[in-house]
């Protein structure tokens, strides 16, 4: 009966600890997405997206254009602005494709398969948004077929290898997640003339940090947000811009939000937060009830030998002894069921090690702090009863049931 007992707490506390694990990697894996090192300035700039001009109005393209340049122009002029492009922000991934030609080889095509994403941008877009050139030069202001790569394409494209002075050119785009523009990248090769760090977008397995940077042609300015860079918190700017929307034209309309407030709101990013709350609200009733059923049952297991100890103390034995063997032989299946639970919390976090964002492996700070937690409470659950049963008459005890 002691051993089947023992048996069943060490199984408890094994599986609950597996199940604490779980979720604290959750947890932390989360906390990781939410607090995710974008690689570029988000607090001090803010977009002008979606400018919009009324339809009936029927502005034509240099109409739209000349506006712009004036927003622009007006933009720069305010005190506090250090920087202004036109780009898509980096939350937004852009377009993407799966096949490049390198070194106008089409025979190393198949080699290079992995998804690569890709954006126009201006060649102020780097200082803008804060993103340094690790290698090589930026770009040409005269549009042409200069490319900047990330770090992460030039080690895909190039391993082991310099990118700068190679020639690239892109394959067909299979997916568009923006509409304002059709212009596509394939077509004739671009020469790679620098190296840009990394830089995170909506996607958190690090796929999306694998880009080319196009040179925008001057021709599709309009179609793309506007990217302001402030020296202080842009919300004064922000305040007054609807004053300088007004003054140049009344019915250019315009939705302003800071990159940071836009990378919060991405799909990825909320659905981090809310799976953190969920996780964490899951786990704190999982471990509330794993304790108390860890708490119940050693406690039960002391109490029921409470006939036992009575025997002891009638044939001489100390307290203090009697109260050492039973935490001893109360911690013997608590500790087992540790061992074993480690062992499968690290099965575990192995084969979830491609599923959670920044845990790539076993996490021994959840390991060491719910293991720790469970055996305080099984001491704890174990030493009330022991030190009542220590304190009760001999004969009383002997007489029990």
């Amino acid at each position: 009966s002691r051993r089947l007992q023992d048996l069943l707490v060490a199984a408890q506390v094994a599986l609950s600890l597996v199940l604490m694990i779980a979720g604290s990697m959750a947890i932390r894996s989360s906390i990781r997405t939410v607090a995710i090192d974008t690689g570029y300035e988000s607090k001090h700039v803010f977009a002008l997206v979606d400018i919009q001009f009324p339809e009936s109005m029927k502005y034509s393209a240099p109409q739209k254009r000349l506006l712009i340049d004036e927003l622009r122009k007006r933009l720069a002029a305010l005190p506090g602005v250090a920087s202004i492009t036109n780009a898509r922000p980096p939350a937004d991934a852009g377009f993407r494709t799966r096949a490049a030609t390198l070194d106008g080889d089409p025979s190393r095509t198949a080699n290079t398969q992995a998804s690569l994403h890709y954006a126009y941008v201006e060649p102020n877009f780097f200082e803008a948004l804060g993103i340094p050139l690790t290698l090589g030069r930026g770009l040409p202001e005269q549009a042409g077929r200069a490319v900047i790569v990330s770090e992460s394409a030039a080690k895909e494209l190039w391993p082991g290898q310099s990118p700068i002075g190679r020639s690239l050119r892109l394959g067909a785009t299979d997916e568009q997640s923006h509409n304002l523009s059709k212009l596509v990248a394939d077509g004739p090769a671009y020469q790679v003339v620098g190296v840009a760090r990394d830089t995170r977008a909506a996607e958190f397995h690090a796929s999306d940090s694998k880009r080319v940077y196009l040179p925008m042609p001057t021709d599709r300015l309009p179609l793309y947000p506007i990217l302001i860079r402030t020296r202080s918190e842009p919300a004064q700017i922000i305040s007054g811009l609807d004053a300088i929307l007004s003054s140049i034209d009344p019915n250019m309309m315009a939705t302003c939000s800071t990159l940071e407030d836009m990378q919060r709101e991405s799909p990825p990013f909320i659905v981090a937060s809310f799976t953190a709350l969920i996780a964490s609200s899951i786990g704190l009733v999982g471990l509330l009830l794993a304790l108390m059923g860890v708490y119940g049952t050693v406690s039960y297991i002391v109490v029921l030998r409470t006939r036992e100890v009575g025997i002891r103390m009638a044939i001489g034995a100390q307290k203090r002894h009697v109260l050492g063997l039973i935490l001893r032989e109360s911690a013997r299946p608590i500790l087992a069921g540790l061992i074993a639970g480690s062992l499968l919390a690290a099965g575990v976090s192995y084969l979830a090690r491609g599923l959670l964002y920044g845990l790539n492996d076993v996490d021994g700070i959840s390991l060491a702090g719910v293991s720790l937690l469970f055996l305080i409470v099984g001491l704890l659950a174990s030493y009330p009863p022991a030190w009542r049963a220590t304190r009760v008459d001999p004969m009383a005890a002997l007489r029990y049931e």
